[in-house]
C-alpha cells in the first residue's frame, strides 16, 4: 500500500513537472512550435517518460485545462451552501470570491492561458465554465428570469468577467481577490448605471 502510495507520488510529480516545463516555454515560443523534444528537455525527462504520461502536447495541454476547471468546480461546490442566497453589498459573491481566489493560487497557468492563450479556445471553454456557474446560482434560487433574455445575460456576465481577469492579471493583479470579488458583487446588485451615479 506505502508502495502504491509511493508511485502514485512519483507520477504525479512527473506530470506536474511535465505541465510546469511548458508553462515555462509558452511565454517565449508558439504553442504550434513547440515540440515534445522541447517539453521534456525543459522538464529534464527523456521523450519517453513524456509518452508515458500523455499522447502528445495537445493531449498535455487539455489535461493541464481540464484540472484546473474542475478544481475550479470543486472549489466552488465545497461553498454550494452559500449559493442559496443573494449576496450582501459588503461580502462578495462567493462565484466571484472563488473565481479570483483560485486564478490567484494558479497564477502563472491562468497568467499563460489568458493573456497569450495558446490553446485558442481557452477563453471560449472558461467563458462556459462561468456561465454554468451563474445558471446553476440562477436554478439554485429559483428566480424567474423575465426582464432580459437568459442567453445575453449569462453572456454579459461571463465574457464581461474574462475581460476583468485579463486585466487584472495583465495589471499584475494591482488588487486583491478580495477587492476584486467585491466590486464585481456590487455592479450586480447595483446594475450598471446606479453603478455610474444615475439615479435609477
Amino acid at each position: 500500500m506505502n508502495e502504491s502510495r509511493g508511485v502514485d507520488r512519483r507520477i504525479l510529480r512527473t506530470r506536474v513537472m511535465i505541465s510546469k516545463a511548458l508553462l515555462k516555454i509558452l511565454p517565449h515560443k508558439a504553442f504550434t512550435e513547440i515540440s515534445v523534444v522541447d517539453i521534456a528537455e525543459q522538464a529534464n525527462i527523456n521523450r519517453s517518460t513524456f509518452y508515458a504520461h500523455f499522447l502528445d502536447k495537445d493531449d498535455l495541454l487539455d489535461s493541464m485545462v481540464n484540472e484546473k476547471f474542475q478544481l475550479l468546480e470543486q472549489l466552488l461546490a465545497e461553498r454550494n451552501s452559500h449559493l442559496g442566497s443573494l449576496p450582501s453589498f459588503n461580502e462578495p459573491d462567493p462565484i466571484y470570491a472563488v473565481l479570483f481566489e483560485h486564478i490567484l493560487e494558479h497564477e502563472e497557468f491562468y497568467r499563460v492561458m489568458v493573456l497569450i492563450n495558446p490553446a485558442g479556445n481557452f477563453n471560449s471553454r472558461m467563458n462556459e465554465v462561468i456561465r454554468e456557474m451563474f445558471l446553476d446560482r440562477i436554478s439554485q434560487l429559483g428566480m424567474e428570469q423575465k426582464e432580459v433574455p437568459l442567453d445575453i445575460l449569462l453572456d454579459h456576465i461571463s465574457f464581461s468577467t474574462i475581460g476583468i481577469i485579463h486585466k487584472w492579471l495583465a495589471d499584475s493583479k494591482v488588487n486583491s481577490p478580495h477587492h476584486m470579488a467585491l466590486q464585481l458583487t456590487r455592479i450586480a446588485l447595483l446594475g450598471t448605471y446606479k453603478a455610474m451615479g444615475a439615479l435609477v
